[in-house]
């Protein structure tokens, strides 16, 4: 646990380079000047404390005190007296009063990291003073009233913990007041590269990461996110020759998954390998904003492998999406439908309007409000076939009643007519034939 007071923090640490994280902070800034409570989700190591010291730094209350807490840190029998604190003689070795986390945060923000994992009777407590309702320190009898914005933070499935019964339904619609989800390093490569060089800095500011060493960090997953990044650099500078002026691909000794393998692994599938592989290539293009060397680095092949692929789907004929329309186009071009379909949040399934669609998500209007970062199942036609699409994903904005659903990933059942759909479509609104020169 550490507090911080009347000083606003300064995020020197916070690389923000992704158009993800940007929208992030953007919703950081605006949420910041409200009272709500904001649970901020992501895989661990994501930098979700780091998003609500923001909110705390762009806050009214940044000159208040800032206090963070690790409720996994705290033992079951503590999480009380830690939180609300203790009067003196309220147990054996409470020899003097000790105001709890609440306290030490007054007119501040406190912080309640790993909420999953807060037990239950501190559940009922929390929601209490969560609701402003004033609470006794443990041993006490005289009422204590703080002025506490609480930002919550976990890399658990809140929602699925309430279906189980190890976290309290109104205690989490209580925190998630507001949600921000922090995507994770993967999905991120420009901030990716951007944390790794600044961990680099901090051990030798002239050196940098060679080519290989940049395809390498790209195309591994991440699981850990920025603490496994961390480790991994310092690792790197320990193992280096040369650490002081570069470091490669060999010094980060990171393994890297090839699409030549998963061609091996499926070799079997005859004509679904196809579709799988293009699928591969056509979703790594969207996620790196049709950065070719980006996409066949995470891919774990060479740039001149990806354009030999990309060549041969456009000589491939009718059924190549990319057949006669430059791959970018296709990969970022909505085509507007008005057409009914079903989201599922949870348990709730709504009614909602298409609006328009890609192969990289849809954009649907219902007047449900939606959260940032839900996940979400949508089913609808695929236009202009009798075939039913049933998609993964998760919401990535909202504004007025209409609200952005990025796709997690595409079958090929659906891929293919889905693809000739958007030919098509992108056929009708006159856009440009791929250049062969």
């Amino acid at each position: 646990m550490s507090v911080t007071g009347q000083k606003p923090f300064d995020l020197p640490d916070l690389i923000v380079r992704s158009d993800s994280l940007k929208r992030v902070m953007k919703l950081v800034e605006q949420v910041a000047r409200h009272p709500a409570a904001v649970l901020v989700t992501g895989e661990t190591g994501t930098g979700k404390e780091m998003i609500a010291r923001a909110i705390h730094s762009h806050s009214l209350r940044c000159n208040g005190p800032w206090v963070d807490v690790n409720c996994a840190a705290i033992p079951d029998h503590l999480v009380e007296s830690e939180l609300f604190g203790y009067e003196k003689g309220a147990f054996s070795g409470a020899d003097s009063m000790k105001p709890g986390f609440f306290e030490l945060a007054d007119k501040g923000t406190l912080f309640l990291d790993e909420i999953g994992d807060l037990e239950a009777k501190a559940q009922v407590k929390l929601l209490r003073v969560l609701d402003g309702v004033p609470y006794y320190r443990l041993g006490g009898s005289r009422k204590v009233t703080v002025d506490v914005r609480v930002v919550a933070a976990t890399n658990h499935d809140l929602e699925e913990l309430t279906h189980s019964g190890r976290f309290r339904r109104d205690l989490y619609h209580r925190l998630a007041q507001f949600t921000l989800y922090v995507p994770p390093l993967r999905e991120r490569p420009e901030d990716l590269l951007g944390v790794a060089e600044l961990f680099l800095r901090q051990h030798h500011p002239g050196s940098h990461f060679t080519e290989d060493a940049i395809k390498a960090l790209v195309a591994h997953p991440w699981p850990g996110n920025v603490r496994e990044l961390k480790n991994a650099v310092f690792r790197a500078v320990l193992q280096a020759h040369n650490p002081q002026v570069e470091i490669t691909a060999i010094d980060l000794q990171l393994p890297t998954a090839s699409l030549h393998e998963e061609e091996e692994q499926t070799a079997g599938m005859d004509g679904a390998l196809d579709q799988v592989e293009r699928q591969m290539i056509f979703q790594a293009l969207e996620r790196f904003g049709g950065n070719q060397n980006t996409a066949a680095a995470s891919l774990g092949i060479s740039r001149r492998t990806l354009v030999r692929r990309l060549k041969m789907y456009r000589e491939a004929g009718a059924d190549a999406p990319a057949d006669t329309l430059r791959l970018e186009q296709q990969i970022y071009f909505r085509a507007p439908v008005q057409e009914p379909a079903h989201l599922q949040c949870g348990e709730e399934e709504i009614e909602v309007t298409l609006l328009n669609l890609s192969l990289g998500g849809a954009a649907i209007a219902t007047d449900k409000p939606l959260s940032f970062g839900t996940r979400t199942l949508i089913r609808f036609q695929v236009p202009g076939t009798d075939q039913e699409a049933e998609l993964h994903g998760r919401i990535v904005w909202s504004n007025a009643g209409h609200h952005g659903i990025q796709f997690a990933a595409v079958p090929a059942s659906i891929c293919s007519p889905l693809q000739r759909w958007l030919v098509s479509q992108m056929k009708k609104d006159t856009w440009s034939p791929v250049s062969t020169s």
